[in-house]
This record gives structure tokens, C-alpha cells and sequence, in this order.
């Protein structure tokens, strides 16, 4: 006789209809797919730099001393981010240890898994659409940006969660729809969350909520007090401020005023309006890039669902309807949050993550309707167009890292370098350095590469020609490119990136207690992170001399800067180099005191 609570199952398995069972499989699969693309192999490869190693090393300084109201890095307040992020990493830490892989990105990883849960529940609950909640689900967790997010050891996936836990439950608030409700404790929540979501990464938290709400406003202007009275402001805050005057008064009473200057002024403004040198682009069309690439394969149908929200935006707003406002209201937020990084001063591919849930919701609700529009023969030859590039990109990097090892290039990239007529070797004596590398190269990108061209391609027409469940094979066929990216990829960037510094980190580690160590011209947390021991940063050659006084120094620095060190030692009589050991553009050199 079997346990009742498998008789239980089984008879309410029978009772759903044929289209219930559908979707508890699709559930099913999504939660397989994710578990193991957001969870499995962190132990593959170690922490980057600069975030990853940075964000570990300053929770472990936290714990060593228990000034919990902000970390230090290198024995320096670190003001950069809100304690979020550390306080997680130091329970886990607690658990799992302080070198423990899975203790640094595990707040992560169950953030971006919390996210793709809430955004799909989120959605079935408020629009009662169950099939639109599980392809929003899907559409962010099938998505290459969300999963870089979700398996770094950054402050980026809480903040993901709690701004989409804040903005959904705002949506809630002016959306009631026949839901009979008071309101009278919503402020407590929504000022709760706000405070998590401030303490996570500061009040950019609050942007996808703010922009929903001043929407709802525009929409329903003659009515604005009303909306006024659900939002609840004032309260609002003051639960926004009872949540954060402990920590505040936490902080100042052990580092002092100077976060609200460096925080505030130095990493918001000062970040935003002029950039603090480390932008990945100055273009105001770089994150165009960023979701033709991280938002793959479903920005492809971005267009398509993107017109069909505008054509009711007006109508769609003016209700109390949840399930037509959520498609605008997620559209506005997209946009106003891309468009607002596109303005920054600095620009990092993270950046927009946290506009990818709305993005999700577009593309969600487009693959929900039934029966689905067929897409023009022009649309679908595009969005095969730059399915092929990627395709061909990800079968052109093993061969052509395995070209560039050489100094003299031949075969096709000889014929390349002829017609686009670009210098090789290169100056840049760090990348060449960085290519001749002995790292063996994995067979996943190839393999990317034909899965996209043949099952990919083909699977991306079904979807075009409204063929369905056809969009269930281009997220299986793109979950297995994003396993192997996961599996074989990432540990081969790590390769190339960091494993010289790790090497050279290792070193570090057995250096004996008292022997000065200065980092000179670079910025690698890991280094620290893995050796466990301070240093002096320098930024040119020209101020180490007057820092050699012990019998020997330890130098980390990177290749080409080797040359104007000994030129300066020599120039002011102050050391020499005794020994040096240089592996991927990075050198550790002996100093030794002349004097």
C-alpha cells in the first residue's frame, strides 16, 4: 500500500487537465536546468578578479575584525558597497569555511534562483497566467548575463532579487484587481524591502520600482492622491529609516563619517557623472551589445514582443488590471534603466542585469499568447543572421587562440592579418604574454558553435513559423551552450586570466612574516585573497625606491613595467633586482636593499 502522500499526489496528478501536466513539466525541467547551471562546478575554478576576489577577501577581513557595519580590504575601509553582500558570505562562511569556493558565491547563486522563482510566481500570481509566469522564468534564467550575475561572488544578485521583490510588490499595491484590500501594513513591507535593497547595493535598488510608480502616476494623474495614499510615502520611510538608523549609527561609531562622502559622492555621482577609469566603453549603444549577447537567444524575439506591448500601452495603464499593465509597466522599466546606464559616465555589462526581469516579462508574455503570431520571413532571417555569428564566433576562438600563440601567423589568419592589415606580434607586450600561455584549450565552444548552427538555427525558424513548442527546444539546445559554457569556458578564462596570479599568490603565501610586499601598477584582489598577506600599493615605478629598507623586498608587478623598475633602482642607487619569475604578464621580483 503506498504512503498517502503519494496516493495524494497521484489522484491530484489525474484530476489536472492536459495542459496543467504540460506546464508541470515545463516547471520541472526549468528547475533541473537551473539548479544545475546556477549551483554545480564553482569548485571548477577559482575566484576573478577584480570583483569576485575583492567582495571574499574584505568578508574575511570583516571576520577577523568583527567591525560588522562595513569591511575592510588590505586593512582600508572598504565604502564601495552597503555590508549586504558580506554579512551573507560570513554565515555561509561560517558553515562551509572561509575558503570555501561555495561560501563566497553561493548568496548568489540562491539569489538568482530566488529571482527566476519570484519573477515566475510573481507573474502567474498577479496576471493569473500561469504558462506567461514559467516562460518569464525561463527567458531570465535561460540568459547569459543573469547566469554570469548569479555565479559571481558579487554584491549583483541580491540586488537583483530584492529590487525585483520591491517593483513587483509595487505592482501588487496599484494593481489590486478584484482583491479586496486594506493596505493598511503595506508600507511595512515595502520599506522593509527597500531597506535590504539599499543595504545590497544602495538606492539604485529603488530605480525599477520608482519608475513603475511615477508611470502609474502619469497614467492616472487625475487621480493622483489615490495612488499617493496606496504607495504610502511617508511611512514608507520612516520604515526605510528605522530599518537602516541601527546600522548608520553602527557605522559611525566604528569607521566614522567617511562612508557617506566615499559611498555617496565618490562611487555614485562621482561614478556616474565622470567614470573612475575602469568603463568597459564609452559608447551610448554599448549595452545594445550587452543584450544582443546576454540577453541571447530571446532577444531575438524582443522586437516582436516589444511592439506588441506599445500597441495598448495607453489603455493597458489606466486600469486597475495587473495582468495588462505588468507588459507596459516592465517595458518602461527596461528601458528607463538601460537608457539611464547608456548616459553613465562609467559602463559595466552588469550593470543592466537588473532590467532583464522586465525584459523576461516582454518576451514571456509574447511566447504565452495563443494562438502565437508567425514573424515575418525578413525577421526570422535576422535573428538567424546573428544566431549564425554567434555560432561562428564560438567555433573561431579555440582556433584562433591556438593562431595567436605564434609569432608569425599563417593559414587563414595569415591571409587576415594581410587584408585587415593589423600588426603581430602585438605591442602589448601583457596580451602576448597572456596568449602563449600552455593552457589547454576545451572543446565546448566548438561544440556551442555546431549546436547553434544546426539544432539552434533550425529550432529558432519552429519558433518563427509559430510552430508549437518550438521555443522549448531553442531554450533545451541554449541550456546545453550555457552547461558547457558553465563546465568548460569559464574554467578556461580562469586559465588564461588568473591561475599565473594564483601561482604567484601560493608564493606569497610562504613568505615569511615581516618581508615587505608592495603591489606596484596593479590592482588583483585574489592575489591577496589566496596568499593572506598585506601589502603597500604603488602606482609608479618611480616611488618604489624610497620603499626598499629591508635586506629584501617582494615586488608584484606586471610584465613590461619590469624594465622601468630596474632603470629606477639603478637611477637612484636605492636596490636591485636579486630574482625574478614572470608567467602571464605578471612578474614577482626579489628586491634587495644596496644601502
Amino acid at each position: 500500500m503506498m504512503p498517502g502522500y503519494l496516493g495524494d499526489w497521484l489522484r491530484g496528478w489525474r484530476r489536472m487537465s492536459e495542459a496543467q501536466r504540460r506546464d508541470s513539466w515545463m516547471i520541472l525541467a526549468l528547475v533541473v536546468m537551473l539548479g544545475w547551471l546556477y549551483l554545480a562546478g564553482h569548485g571548477r575554478y577559482g575566484l576573478f578578479d577584480v570583483d569576485e576576489a575583492i567582495f571574499t577577501r574584505a568578508t574575511i577581513e570583516m571576520r577577523t575584525s568583527e567591525l560588522v557595519a562595513m569591511p575592510t580590504y588590505n586593512g582600508e575601509p572598504r565604502y564601495h558597497k552597503p555590508p549586504l553582500i558580506y554579512w551573507v558570505q560570513s554565515g555561509l562562511m561560517s558553515v562551509l569555511g572561509e575558503d570555501s569556493l561555495y561560501a563566497a558565491r553561493l548568496p548568489s547563486a540562491l539569489a538568482a534562483l530566488g529571482s527566476i522563482w519570484l519573477l515566475g510566481w510573481g507573474v502567474w500570481r498577479l496576471t493569473g497566467e500561469r504558462r506567461w509566469g514559467i516562460y518569464s522564468a525561463a527567458a531570465l534564467g535561460l540568459s547569459l548575463s543573469f547566469l554570469v550575475v548569479g555565479r559571481a561572488a558579487t554584491a549583483d544578485g541580491l540586488l537583483n532579487l530584492l529590487s525585483l521583490a520591491l517593483v513587483l510588490w509595487v505592482v501588487r499595491m496599484l494593481y489590486p484587481g478584484r482583491m479586496v484590500r486594506d493596505g493598511k501594513y503595506d508600507h511595512w513591507i515595502t520599506g522593509g524591502l527597500a531597506a535590504l535593497g539599499f543595504l545590497a547595493k544602495g538606492p539604485i535598488a529603488w530605480l525599477p520600482a520608482a519608475v513603475v510608480a511615477l508611470m502609474v502616476f502619469a497614467a492616472r494623474w487625475r487621480h493622483w492622491q489615490v495612488v499617493w495614499n496606496m504607495l504610502a510615502p511617508w511611512k514608507t520611510l520612516a520604515v526605510i529609516l528605522l530599518f537602516l538608523v541601527p546600522w548608520v549609527g553602527l557605522l559611525v561609531a566604528q569607521f566614522g563619517v567617511g562612508f557617506f562622502y566615499e559611498f555617496f559622492v565618490v562611487h555614485n555621482l562621482n561614478r556616474y557623472a565622470s567614470g573612475m577609469g575602469n568603463s568597459q566603453s564609452g559608447s551610448h549603444f554599448y549595452y545594445l551589445l550587452i543584450l544582443l549577447v546576454g540577453f541571447f537567444p530571446w532577444v531575438l524575439l524582443l522586437p516582436a514582443a516589444t511592439w506588441a506591448v506599445v500597441q495598448r500601452w495607453r489603455d493597458d495603464l489606466s486600469g486597475f488590471d495587473a495582468r495588462r499593465a505588468l507588459p507596459i509597466l516592465a517595458l518602461g522599466w527596461a528601458v528607463v534603466y538601460i537608457g539611464f546606464f547608456s548616459m553613465s559616465g562609467t559602463k559595466l555589462a552588469h550593470y543592466i542585469v537588473p532590467a532583464f526581469p522586465a525584459l523576461a516579462v516582454v518576451v514571456g508574455r509574447w511566447l504565452s499568447l495563443q494562438p502565437r503570431p508567425k514573424l515575418p520571413w525578413w525577421y526570422v532571417g535576422l535573428g538567424g543572421l546573428w544566431l549564425v555569428v554567434m555560432a561562428v564566433v564560438a567555433l573561431a576562438i579555440n582556433p584562433a587562440l591556438a593562431a595567436l600563440k605564434s609569432e608569425v601567423l599563417v593559414g587563414i589568419w595569415g591571409w587576415l592579418q594581410v587584408f585587415v592589415g593589423f600588426n603581430w606580434p602585438p605591442k602589448d607586450v601583457l596580451a602576448m604574454a597572456v596568449l602563449q600561455l600552455p593552457v589547454q584549450l576545451d572543446m565546448g565552444l566548438p561544440v556551442i558553435g555546431l549546436l547553434l548552427l544546426s539544432v539552434g538555427l533550425a529550432a529558432w525558424a519552429l519558433v518563427g513559423a509559430g510552430v508549437r513548442w518550438a521555443e522549448a527546444s531553442l531554450a533545451l539546445v541554449w541550456a546545453v551552450c550555457l552547461g558547457l559554457m558553465v563546465w568548460g569556458t569559464v574554467p578556461l578564462v580562469w586559465q588564461y586570466t588568473q591561475a599565473p596570479l594564483a601561482r604567484m599568490a601560493l608564493m606569497l603565501r610562504e613568505i615569511p612574516a615581516g618581508v615587505p610586499i608592495i603591489h606596484l601598477g596593479l590592482h588583483k584582489p585574489s592575489v591577496l585573497y589566496i596568499s593572506d598577506k598585506r601589502f603597500l600599493k604603488l602606482e609608479k615605478p618611480l616611488q618604489l625606491p624610497e620603499h626598499i629598507y629591508a635586506p629584501e623586498t617582494i615586488v608584484l608587478t606586471e610584465l613590461p613595467t619590469v624594465p622601468q623598475i630596474e632603470l629606477e633602482l639603478a637611477a637612484q642607487a636605492r636596490g636591485t633586482v636579486l630574482h625574478k619569475q614572470c608567467e602571464g604578464g605578471f612578474c614577482l621580483l626579489v628586491v634587495g636593499d644596496l644601502q
